[in-house]
């Protein structure tokens, strides 16, 4: 959260209209805390994945969405792809170090 945000802020560029972290509350609070640390307000929410549960900053449980309304399907395809995305990165880099 620090590295990625601090250089957005430094650099004077756009921060993102939402935040989604892929955890639960315990991962929430602390990307919460470094937001505030860096002094940003952006929407945070937070996925847990046995369960799909959405939390948000100031609730003590999670929104009582469906698993599978709309909403929770968007952010359950957002964070798969997220994970995709790492996974397919990661294997490039492991890729590389191995031929080189």
């Amino acid at each position: 959260m620090r590295r990625r945000y601090s250089r957005l802020k430094e650099e004077k560029q756009d921060m993102p209209d939402l935040i989604v972290i892929d955890g639960g509350k315990g991962q929430l609070a602390s990307a919460l805390s470094e937001l505030q640390a860096m002094r940003l307000k952006i929407p945070i929410v937070s996925l847990a994945k046995r369960e799909e549960e959405i939390y948000v900053p100031g609730l003590d449980s999670p929104l009582d969405l469906g698993k599978e309304e709309k909403a929770s399907l968007y952010l359950q395809e957002i964070r798969d792809e997220a994970h995709r995305f790492a996974l397919a990165y990661n294997r490039l880099l492991r890729k590389k170090a191995i031929e080189s």
